[in-house]
């Protein structure tokens, strides 16, 4: 199952968002951009929405097609803002990276709000291959108007394996993958093109037997 994460800060929000919506019928068909908890039934979300696992235990019904996040609002009145991505922070090297879980509870997992900040800023994502041959995949997507990003991915020794390239005509997806992979630990780093940057992101680590 695919796992997207909101860091803590943003969950707090989401659960005054939850209570907001508890007094309404959820199937409502003027929900709006909000969100709100997943039906235990089927289905789970009214028609154009979708049930996103936003952490465990915590899956919300999301506007099909919309991702906010995907392409955030970098330039906010005029000057930057950094998307908070403290709770996930320092994962500034392979010493103390972002553990994504994989493949010990998924095998793909996408991240939102992030940020490359401050300057010269670099988030390292840890993941496991377990059996030997597998494949793996990282993926960032930004705005690229404050600035390029890179994802590159590395081995258990911090050596890179692969560095991200630019997907179809779109400018702000960017991909690294690398096949075959011998068993052991691995790294997905995303930074600044150069160490003047600072941009939000999203990334989609996974890895396929």
């Amino acid at each position: 199952m695919s796992r997207t994460f909101l860091p803590f800060s943003l969950l707090a929000s989401l659960s005054l968002a939850t209570i907001a919506f508890s007094g309404c019928n959820t199937f409502d068909p003027d929900l709006g951009d909000s969100p709100f908890r997943c039906g235990t039934g089927s289905p789970a979300c009214p028609d154009d929405y979708e049930c996103v696992v936003q952490s465990v235990g915590v899956e919300i019904c999301e506007r099909m097609g919309e991702d906010p996040t995907t392409r955030p609002d970098a330039r906010e009145g005029g000057a930057f803002t950094c998307a908070d991505d403290s709770p996930l922070e320092p994962n500034n090297s392979i010493a103390d990276p972002t553990l994504t879980n994989i493949p010990s509870v998924t095998t793909d997992i996408s991240i939102v709000q992030l940020a490359i900040c401050p300057t010269g800023d670099q988030d390292f994502f840890r993941f496991d291959v377990e059996v030997a041959g597998a494949n793996a995949l990282a993926q960032i997507e930004y705005d690229p108007g404050p600035g390029e990003l890179v994802v590159e991915m590395l081995n258990g020794s911090g050596v890179p394996i692969g560095v991200g390239m630019v997907v179809g005509s779109d400018t702000g997806i960017v991909r690294v993958a690398v096949p075959n992979l011998a068993v052991g630990t691995y790294f997905a780093v995303v930074h600044g093109a150069d160490a003047t940057i600072q941009n939000n992101y999203k990334i989609t680590v996974q890895t396929i037997p």
